[in-house]
């Protein structure tokens, strides 16, 4: 299959297509470090640092030397986020104004003129609300393109340690099977220790599994941080604010991973690795994430799990042979 990823990001919506793509593969985005890990981790794909704003399709397919037969998209989500202070607008006031929501749009248009066998589009559930359904019917309608599936799909119900749940916006319906999941410390539990622990087994590295100095002052208030319990949290608006830096349950599923997030280790005080993160959101430890901290805490939780996109892969490839 000729596969085009749109906002691929560090590349985990891509993940479960890797078996079936080979060199038959474009990934475009506007951040160059996501890039640069997406290439590392998919050597034999062409990567095109573009904004698709400014695309067209004739100059995707002259890329690909042919249209491609799967799109999958994961256009930003932010404006619809609970953590965005306006997020209580119109899906009209934030798909069709000057913020990145109206990336959308452009993943329509570019779906609708290169009319592939299979499109898939994910984002947060939030953007159905406040009319944002009826916009996406109306602008797929737009392009010729009236069966469209509004497939719900929770993440920790097929597998993924952490709860997630987005919308993927296909062409057809994605019957993912569900698969029993891993609590958190049954998924990071045998990672190498940290720390001065590590020099005694220095052959234990695992990549991005590196932890970050604290200030004291912060150290203290993760001691005294209880299972649940958020030892900072961040104002989304004047009345509402969220929890940060909660330590999770080692005997549960773990909470949502973001791009925001950072979570506390079940037992010891300091805040979750990147690989630690990436664990929660099924990558392999072979996957590696380039760039600062921030930027790799961000391409794992701005993503789309792997145990998910493999599934999905699967359901495409069926419909597609």
């Amino acid at each position: 299959m000729k596969v085009l990823d749109l906002f691929c990001g560090a590349g985990g919506f891509s993940f479960g297509f890797r078996t079936y793509t080979h060199d038959l593969h474009l990934a475009i985005d506007v951040d160059p470090t996501a890039l640069e890990t997406f290439k590392l981790n998919y050597p034999s794909s062409t990567v095109w640092l573009s904004d698709i704003h400014n695309l067209h399709a004739n100059q995707i397919e002259e890329v690909m030397k042919a249209p491609p037969d799967v799109i999958i998209a994961s256009p930003p989500c932010e404006e619809f986020s609970r953590a965005n202070p306006n997020s209580e607008r119109s899906a009209a006031e934030r798909i069709y104004g000057e913020g990145t929501a109206k990336l959308l749009l452009d993943s329509i248009r570019i779906i609708g003129d290169l009319s592939p066998k299979v499109f898939v589009i994910e984002n947060v559930a939030a953007l159905l609300r406040a009319g944002g359904e009826e916009i996406i019917q109306k602008e797929f309608e737009r392009v010729d393109i009236g069966d469209v599936q509004y497939n719900m799909i929770r993440a920790h119900h097929h597998g993924n340690p952490s709860k997630r749940l987005r919308v993927f916006i296909s062409n057809i319906e994605l019957k993912l099977p569900r698969k029993k999941t891993r609590t958190v410390m049954e998924a990071i539990d045998n990672l190498p220790s940290l720390g001065i622990n590590l020099l005694f087994d220095p052959e234990a590295n695992v990549p991005n599994h590196v932890e970050h100095p604290l200030p004291d002052e912060k150290v203290k208030t993760i001691y005294k941080t209880r299972w649940g319990q958020g030892a900072k949290r961040f104002r989304v608006s004047k009345t509402r604010s969220l929890p940060n830096w909660v330590r999770l349950y080692p005997n549960q599923i773990s909470s949502s991973i973001n791009g925001l997030s950072r979570y506390i280790h079940p037992y010891e005080n300091r805040l979750l690795t990147v690989r630690e993160h990436a664990r929660l959101m099924s990558y392999p430890d072979s996957f590696i994430f380039t760039g600062f901290s921030d930027s790799q805490y961000n391409q794992v939780g701005e993503s789309v799990p792997p145990v998910v996109s493999e599934l999905i892969a699967q359901e495409v490839y069926t419909h597609i042979v």
